[in-house]
């Protein structure tokens, strides 16, 4: 079944029915940052969790916590950064399929109209 937002428009080029442009929804670095905030707090907290109850006893609190912290701002930059670079990588993202189909339908329409004349 067709999701409402997978249905495209179409236009009528020489016959040939020609989907429309998809406008292309990129994410915002501000959406990448505050992914990346959400993310490391979820696995610091999950970090922090696991050594406490594993090394609990024997390492002391303070030192947990450093860990984590050090942990918590270097691993948001490396993820932010990749964020980053994955926003600007079109593969895998369906957009480009319809744009595909778009471009394979008008060179048949430029073709056939080169030929007919």
């Amino acid at each position: 079944m067709r999701n409402n937002k997978e249905v495209k428009e179409f236009q009528n080029i020489d016959g040939v029915r020609v989907p429309k442009e998809v406008p292309v929804e990129r994410e915002t670095p501000w959406r990448s940052m505050a992914k990346a905030i959400s993310w490391r707090v979820i696995a610091s907290f999950t970090t922090f969790v696991i050594f406490y109850f594993t090394a609990g006893g024997k390492v002391a609190l303070e030192v947990i916590t450093a860990a984590v912290g050090v942990e918590l701002v270097s691993k948001m930059a490396i993820y932010y950064v990749h964020e980053r670079l994955w926003a600007n990588i079109h593969w895998g993202r369906s957009w480009m399929r319809y744009k595909l189909i778009r471009r394979i339908k008008l060179n048949y329409i430029r073709y056939k109209r080169k030929h007919i004349k």
